[in-house]
């Protein structure tokens, strides 16, 4: 007889559904699933990585721009009694600078031209009214936009260290278009820090104005995010910068926040060679006034008096104003400028225009 070969037993449609009626699931999808049980280990150690890098780029925005309220002008030039020549101008670094400026049309000779310097996220229209107020006194005025604020180019603020360049690049251009008149920086909180590093590194400053100037940047953005938290929510800052800021002073973020910074604008945060008290050491011939609240919630009285003691020139002033604001001229704006008239009345002989 012949000899029977084995058959394999056959899979049969019936079969595959009654696999399939067993796990409920078609062979398919039952393949992904076992994919996805495969991967799922890295999920658990990919999301969680991904999700932190994500709020780490959210918090580094802090200092990334431009962004809508660093550019948003408070109000026109003639709101404030300017009616300015638009300039511009490159750093060194190849940054441009819009600025606005303006001769006093009451005297033949300008007494000086002064530099005012505005703090960050802010831009030239929030120094108008300074602006408007020293062309009174027979000065010529310059307000430049610093990188990445109003009108100028950039995309990243340093608070102060890397502005320092945009200052000496109006200090060269007022160099070129004024008649050798003194050269006066006014800056206003981390404007107030790049008028001080521009100061030490330029031979053509005659006086400097430091009002509301810190010493240490992550301190002050700690103080910064503890003073926005108390504020009402409709004063201030915006919502977004409060959050970013909350986010960039944790602890548990801030080093991962300054690393995604440097990735994005190619410079660190803090510079290692950013030192404001051993730039204020170089600072010997020019005149310097320091104004400072005495209860400012963001930058200790302290820091301003340490300010003040490591500066160089012995023509140096350190005036403390009334006020619980990050600005002297908030507690009295009377004291205030008649400080101011004071002080360039000794540097530069600037004099009321009707008085001339």
């Amino acid at each position: 007889m012949p000899e029977e070969t084995p058959q394999k037993p056959a899979h049969s449609a019936s079969s595959h559904r009654h696999s399939h009626s067993k796990t409920g699931l078609s062979p398919t999808l039952a393949a992904d699933l076992r994919r996805v049980k495969r991967l799922l280990p890295w999920l658990l150690v990919l999301v969680p990585i991904l999700t932190v890098s994500a709020v780490a780029f959210y918090a580094s925005s802090l200092a990334i721009g431009p962004q809508e309220h660093w550019q948003r002008p408070l109000a026109p030039a003639s709101r404030a009694g300017l009616s300015p020549q638009q300039v511009s101008f490159y750093t060194r670094d190849g940054i441009r600078i819009a600025a606005w400026f303006e001769r006093p049309w009451s005297v033949a000779r300008p007494a000086g031209t002064i530099i005012l310097v505005h703090g960050a996220q802010g831009n030239k229209t929030g120094m108008a009214a300074y602006g408007a107020w020293l062309l009174q006194r027979g000065l010529s005025v310059l307000l430049p936009d610093l990188r990445a604020h109003g009108e100028s180019s950039g995309n990243y603020t340093t608070f102060g260290y890397r502005e320092a360049a945009d200052v000496l690049a109006a200090i060269a251009w007022v160099k070129q278009h004024s008649g050798g008149e003194p050269i006066v920086l006014f800056g206003y909180s981390s404007g107030a820090v790049a008028v001080l590093y521009a100061a030490a590194q330029s031979p053509d400053v005659a006086a400097v104005i430091a009002d509301s100037p810190y010493l240490d940047l992550s301190d002050v953005l700690s103080r910064e995010s503890d003073f926005l938290a108390a504020a009402p929510k409709h004063a201030g800052a915006p919502a977004s910068y409060r959050f970013q800021l909350w986010l960039f002073t944790r602890p548990w973020m801030s080093g991962l926040a300054r690393w995604v910074y440097r990735i994005r604008a190619g410079v660190p945060f803090e510079s290692p060679e950013a030192d404001l008290l051993a730039a204020v050491g170089k600072i010997r011939r020019p005149a310097v006034l320091y104004l400072a609240a005495e209860r400012d919630p963001v930058v200790p009285t302290e820091h301003t008096r340490r300010l003040f003691n490591a500066t160089a020139s012995p023509n140096k002033q350190l005036v403390f104003q009334p006020g619980a604001y990050h600005s002297a001229m908030a507690g009295n704006p009377r004291r205030y400028l008649t400080t101011l008239t004071g002080f360039l009345d000794q540097t530069v002989g600037a004099v009321p225009a009707a008085a001339r």
